[in-house]
């Protein structure tokens, strides 16, 4: 949950770091707003012709003819204005840097704030927040994928073992064979029987759990990371004040299947049968019981 957690909300998190250039671009367009207005823009202080349709040539050509009449070797009164004239030129002459300012002055410039020293943005577009929802949503449906692949591999997984179990027992499946079984080479090792083709684990107590696919609970839509983060989290906030804490829905174990595995129990415990005879059941349903020991 902790690592799930993490992830999202490092892929959620947007952290703005803007470079050198962008800054300068912002700060040019902060000063042309504070003296003009909010309409202004770098195309308009320019006064160029074609506005957006210039090129780079007509761009520089066009600071050139500004020169004329505001260079401040000719009037010094003009120097501040012409050093706005000049970045706004070498900003819009060069293609990269003429592309970050489309890109903002579409979507919007970040405000200084004095309090943390540097531009920031005070709000989010409507486009970000959508943004985010699609990723989250596109993570949760990749995320449910792998719990489904996780489940069919576990299950694969044991029906592996039920069956090389049953390849051991040379019963055929019309008897008990019991057998030993060590995950890894330092534990302890565990009984296994094989009774009438089913597989059961002896319990360190004697008691014997039957070993089977149909046992693994099908993972669900709540078990995806779209609802256990907001559930984790209201867990850790809100929920740590209430009695109750709120758990995902799960899918129950089908009671067909508890049936079905009850059901298998009883056979095999009834196949011992009174006396200590043993029952087998045939396809035909027909029962066949041992001969009664003198």
């Amino acid at each position: 949950m902790f690592r799930i957690g993490t992830v999202v909300f490092l892929l959620l998190t947007l952290v703005y770091c803007f470079t050198t250039e962008e800054v300068e671009v912002f700060q040019l367009q902060q000063e042309l707003v504070e003296k003009y207005g909010d309409e202004i823009d770098l195309y308009k202080f320019l006064k160029l012709p074609k506005s957006r349709d210039s090129n780079s040539k007509e761009i520089i050509k066009n600071l050139r003819k500004l020169s004329k009449k505001y260079h401040p070797d000719k009037n010094p009164k003009y120097k501040k204005l012409y050093e706005r004239l000049s970045k706004a030129t070498q900003i819009l002459s060069n293609d990269y840097r003429r592309k970050t300012y489309d890109y903002y002055l579409k979507n919007g410039f970040p405000d200084y704030n004095f309090s943390r020293g540097g531009f920031i943005f005070k709000r989010v577009q409507p486009k970000t927040w959508f943004l985010l929802m699609f990723l989250y949503i596109v993570a949760s449906g990749v995320h449910y994928a792998l719990l489904r692949l996780q489940n069919t591999s576990n299950k694969r997984r044991i029906d592996g073992f039920i069956q090389q179990c049953k390849e051991q027992d040379d019963s055929r499946g019309l008897g008990e064979k019991r057998l030993m079984f060590k995950q890894h080479e330092g534990d302890e090792p565990k009984e296994i029987i094989v009774r009438y083709g089913d597989v059961y684990l002896v319990e360190e107590d004697g008691n014997e759990s039957l070993i089977s696919s149909d046992t693994i609970t099908d993972p669900s839509v709540f078990d995806c990371m779209f609802f256990r983060i907001p559930v984790g989290i209201w867990n850790l906030t809100l929920g740590r004040f209430l009695p109750k804490k709120v758990q995902p829905t799960k899918n129950e174990p089908q009671p067909e299947q508890n049936k079905q595995a009850e059901d298998k129990k009883s056979k095999n415990q009834a196949a011992k049968g009174k006396g200590g005879q043993k029952k087998m059941t045939l396809p035909n349903g027909k029962a066949i019981h041992s001969r009664k020991k003198d």
